[in-house]
């Protein structure tokens, strides 16, 4: 394994070289023999050779080095070796006489990483040289996957960055040159404070690495300077373990988000805008339609006309509704709620009601059990039971029957909507309640659907402080459960 290690004929199996410096000639081959199968061992019998050859370029895995040596002293070559290269980059085990405490001391003050103390035992020197060649070769795989980590770093388009718990920059990646007119050595061994980072941003900085040190994976958000403006940039600051699962440092991964924001940000604006100004001709057609009806008694065409166009005018009035709220929760608005008592017995019986006038061809069974007053926005609830009941009548068969029911619990309001169509996909089931998403793979046959009904619904019981689950099988159908508690304070999250 690189200049440390030989192979053994040549074979895949390959042992540590470990290098011993020492005078006596009986004592080398008293090493040699005990550690015969454990390393090779070249000798020396004095340190300038030793240097020599390391000089040229050779490695070893570990150096024994006698402390008693004539011309050079075993200190002052551990010395010179420590100059070049640290315990780390090239252990050192000493040689030392047995009761000079005086010499023990000295050789790991000059940086010694072990010592065994002559007349050796065969068995602690073998297990002392195998402990340091275990770290050394834990060292070497550490180093080696460190220069792949920076390889792989200086590749990247984001800016890689690792802190220590002081909060210091220990390494940055080259790509932080795209953003700022600062080489990576500006950064290195400093905290964001001496930096002159805003003591605002500091703090948010502090808080997640110290977060991220807890062991916890951590997500902010913060503006960067560049050359080309100020940029938004979305971090993950991961914690780095060692074998033990301790946190060693944190690592963090950040990435221009500038123009995905802005795009987004354009999308939804555009579509609050587009939805707002929709409302108002509908809300028109839909009272001209209305006058239409009651004036048309007698005249049957006309009111069928008339009768579409309201139907129509509903459906587009339903989807705009959809559409503007998925833009609230967007921006970060959250739903509007106006809190009262309401009875959801009322609220529900009414949605059935006009479910059965806008479908007289299908059978809804409806069952209330105990008492169901709640604190709650009356207008959402209703919105959030209409959803809920034509996704049942969408993906359901037309002959079979859906069954809501509504069941006070002593906390809580309980609303189960549930129907026989095909059982949803578990792939589909995975991401339900997310924005654009439908119940099924199929086509929506009556276009009411965008995939907004069941996202809405999620956070309409979210924004009550309730909560909404679904379980589908061949066996059972679709069931949709929502809990509602009885009292919650408004919000909008």
């Amino acid at each position: 394994m690189d200049g440390g290690r030989r192979s053994r004929e040549g074979g895949e199996d390959a042992l540590p070289v470990v290098w011993l410096v020492e005078d006596s000639a009986l004592e080398r081959e008293r090493a040699r023999r005990v550690l015969e199968g454990h390393c090779v061992l070249e000798a020396f019998a004095e340190g300038p050779t030793m240097l020599e050859k390391l000089a040229l370029g050779a490695r070893p895995a570990l150096v024994l080095l006698d402390l008693n040596l004539p011309g050079i002293s075993g200190i002052e070559l551990l010395r010179f070796l420590r100059a070049q290269l640290d315990a780390a980059e090239l252990p050192v085990l000493m040689l030392t006489v047995a009761g000079s405490k005086a010499d023990v001391v000295e050789s790991l003050l000059a940086g010694a990483n072990d010592y065994v103390t002559k007349p050796y035992d065969p068995s602690e020197l073998i297990a002392r040289v195998t402990s340091q060649l275990r770290t050394q070769q834990l060292h070497q795989r550490l180093q080696h996957a460190e220069e792949g980590f920076r390889r792989l770093a200086a590749h990247l388009p984001d800016v890689v960055a690792r802190f220590d718990r002081q909060h210091r920059h220990t390494f940055v990646s080259p790509s932080i040159q795209r953003f700022t007119t600062e080489p990576v050595e500006h950064f290195l061994g400093k905290t964001n404070a001496e930096l002159g980072m805003p003591a605002e941003r500091v703090h948010q900085w502090d808080a997640a690495i110290d977060e991220a040190f807890t062991g916890r994976e951590v997500s902010i958000e913060f503006e960067l300077p560049g050359l080309e403006g100020r940029r938004v940039m979305e971090s993950r600051l991961l914690p780095e373990r060692d074998a033990r699962g301790n946190v060693l440092s944190v690592l963090s991964i950040a990435r221009d988000v500038t123009d995905e924001r802005m795009r987004a940000e354009y999308e939804r604006h555009l579509i609050g805008i587009v939805s707002h100004d929709l409302k108002n001709p509908l809300a028109a057609i839909l009272m001209q339609a209305s006058v239409g009806l009651r004036r048309a008694r007698e005249d049957a065409g006309t009111r069928d006309i008339l009768e579409r166009i309201r139907r129509t005018a509903t459906r587009a009035t339903g989807l705009v509704s959809d559409l503007l709220d998925f833009t609230r929760t967007r921006l970060g608005g959250g739903l509007p709620l106006v809190m009262s008592h309401q009875d959801l017995r009322d609220v529900v019986s009414q949605v059935l009601e006009e479910s059965r006038n806008a479908r007289p061809d299908r059978r809804l069974r409806w069952e209330v059990e105990g008492e169901t007053g709640l604190v709650a926005d009356g207008e959402r609830l209703a919105q959030l039971a209409t959803n809920l009941l034509a996704n049942a009548l969408q993906y359901s068969p037309p002959e079979s029957e859906v069954r809501v029911r509504l069941e006070g619990l002593p906390e809580a309001v309980v609303l189960t909507v549930h129907n026989e169509g095909a059982p949803i996909p578990a792939e589909v089931l995975a991401r339900l309640f997310e924005p654009f998403q439908r119940a099924s793979a199929e086509q929506d046959r009556s276009g009411r659907n965008v995939g907004l009904g069941l996202y809405i619904v999620h956070q309409i019981a979210r924004a009550h402080g309730g909560q909404v689950m679904v379980r589908s099988s061949h066996e059972e159908g679709t069931t949709f459960v929502v809990k509602l508690p009885r009292v919650r304070e408004p919000a909008s999250r």
